[in-house]
């Protein structure tokens, strides 16, 4: 039952909870199958919903970047009695140089580029984490099953050994074994109507969809494996988008930084007017203002600027790397694990040869041993299976991922 950890808890962490409320999302929500129920589900995620939040707001840099600088005025009069006053006024523009505005524009677009690409991610995986979860929970169905029929099955059999007027040395011994197989079987379905209750609650917080949609919609069992290239992802993965969106904007803060070795001059006109003695004099001139690089020229911050650069090509780099590297495993993974679901046995099968098994049993052909250990192996297989086809799943949506083609497949 370690798989159920494996995938049950990043859901819990994810926390999607319904924008609007529970009872809204039962009402909106009408799902008539799989399908339908993870698009509604994705519909009403806050997760999703704030990462859409987080893009628009960093769309709006790209305004705050470019507006300009407001003029400054500057004035004052000084006077002398009545006789003597002095008035100055200066309007001053002030003008970026060293490509700052430029810089700062090209700043803001790295961080949209950034921020859509973390966009991408987080809706990525928390839809993935959703259908792991709906998949996982239809497993936990199929093995609740199982359990119940050994339950019934031991149950049954006890009963019929404690009916008997007296037991053989033989007997008794088989009794005291299937009693702690009964117990064992008992013990796992107790755990698993526990972990099934856990996930029903998560999702049902997570959607706010009621348990009886969930349950009439839950995904069957996978038939269908879709082929996988074994080709390295390209740079429209969220990923490299993320790490290549880090490199643009080192680059344009570099830009910055050696802008700013330039000052900023401050530009406009100016005048002056003097009263003495009732008579008025205007003089108008031209107001510059500028602060002189005498003791800095941002030396080091260029320095630092351009270590972040490199810092950002190098993780770039990297990113590209791992996300070849991390794909090649996903479809080495993927195909093995599929592959091993399709020469292996079905649960069908199985199950037909279980129940031959337990006839044979109760005609008293063949000894208890073997029911015991085809109870065992039926719930192994089974969980089996369903841990390699959650494995496959997992594997086959992070790939996709890579990929950048996971926005409206449905797994």
């Amino acid at each position: 039952m370690r798989k159920i950890q494996l995938f049950f808890v990043p859901l819990v962490v994810l926390s999607l909870p319904l924008l609007g409320g529970a009872a809204d999302s039962a009402t909106d929500c009408k799902a008539a199958n799989y399908s339908e129920l993870v698009r509604c589900a994705e519909k009403h995620s806050s997760e999703i919903q704030i990462s859409e939040q987080q893009l628009k707001s960093a769309q709006k840099l790209e305004g705050v970047a470019s507006q300009w600088l407001n003029p400054e005025l500057d004035a004052d009069t000084v006077s002398k009695g009545s006789e003597r006053s002095e008035t100055n006024a200066s309007l001053l523009f002030t003008l970026r140089l060293g490509g700052k505005r430029d810089a700062l524009i090209n700043e803001a677009q790295s961080e949209i580029e950034r921020a859509r690409a973390g966009r991408d991610l987080g809706v990525y995986q928390a839809r993935l984490e959703l259908m792991l979860s709906l998949y996982r929970l239809s497993h936990l169905k199929s093995e609740i099953h199982i359990e119940e029929e050994s339950v019934e099955t031991f149950s049954k059999i006890v009963k019929q050994f404690q009916k008997r007027p007296a037991l053989s040395p033989e007997q008794d011994v088989s009794l005291s074994v299937f009693k702690m197989s009964l117990a064992d079987h008992q013990l796992r379905f107790t755990k698993l109507k526990a972990d099934e209750e856990k996930l029903f609650q998560a999702l049902t917080a997570i959607t706010g969809l009621s348990r009886t949609l969930l349950s009439k919609n839950l995904p069957p069992v996978k038939q269908i494996w879709p082929s996988v290239e074994s080709a390295s992802p390209s740079e429209e993965s969220p990923q490299v988008r993320a790490a290549l969106a880090d490199l643009k904007l080192a680059r344009s803060q570099k830009q910055k930084a050696e802008g700013e070795s330039w000052p900023d001059l401050k530009l406009g006109p100016s005048m002056k007017t003097v009263k003495e003695n009732g008579e008025s004099t205007t003089f108008v001139g031209l107001g510059l203002s500028m602060p002189l690089p005498v003791f800095s020229q941002n030396g080091a911050g260029r320095a630092y600027s351009a270590q972040r650069l490199l810092e950002a090509e190098m993780g770039a780099d990297l990113a590209k790397r791992k996300s070849a590297a991390t794909r090649a495993e996903l479809v080495n993974r993927y195909n093995q694990t599929i592959q091993s679901l399709k020469t292996s046995l079905s649960l069908n099968i199985v199950n037909e040869k279980h129940e031959q098994l337990e006839r044979q049993f109760f005609k008293g052909l063949v000894p208890s041993s073997l029911v015991i250990e085809a109870h065992r192996q039926l719930f192994d297989l089974g969980e089996r299976r369903n841990a390699s086809e959650l494995e496959a799943l997992e594997a086959l949506g992070r790939i996709l991922i890579l990929d950048n083609k996971f926005n409206e497949v449905i797994l």
